[in-house]
């Protein structure tokens, strides 16, 4: 494995590391159509600034998609990226034979 390939992957364990950052996937996890940051605050126990710092952590590491429109910024869960970085790790963690 590739150290670029090492570090994303350390680089999105890290993002999803944080209690409040992991509670925004899971929230952004049950949401059919992309959120503002405000509609997800009330997952977190923090205030919208600290949202959005963790929601741009997150987008930074591909694990959200953030679409901006005028003034107006929604996020959704880039599902495809998050499973397929997931998977590899875990399809790497099944085959200690190899």
């Amino acid at each position: 494995m590739k150290n670029n390939d090492i570090q994303k992957t350390v680089d999105l364990l890290k993002a999803l590391g944080e209690f409040n950052r992991l509670s925004l996937v899971y929230k952004l996890c049950d949401c059919k159509a992309p959120q503002n940051a405000m509609c997800l605050c009330d997952c977190c126990n923090v205030d919208a600034s600290v949202v959005s710092r963790h929601l741009k952590t997150l987008a930074q590491v591909g694990v959200i998609k953030l679409d901006k429109k005028g003034r107006e910024r929604s996020y959704s869960l880039d599902r495809a990226n998050v499973a397929k970085e997931l998977r590899a790790l875990a399809a790497k963690i099944e085959n200690l034979d190899e």
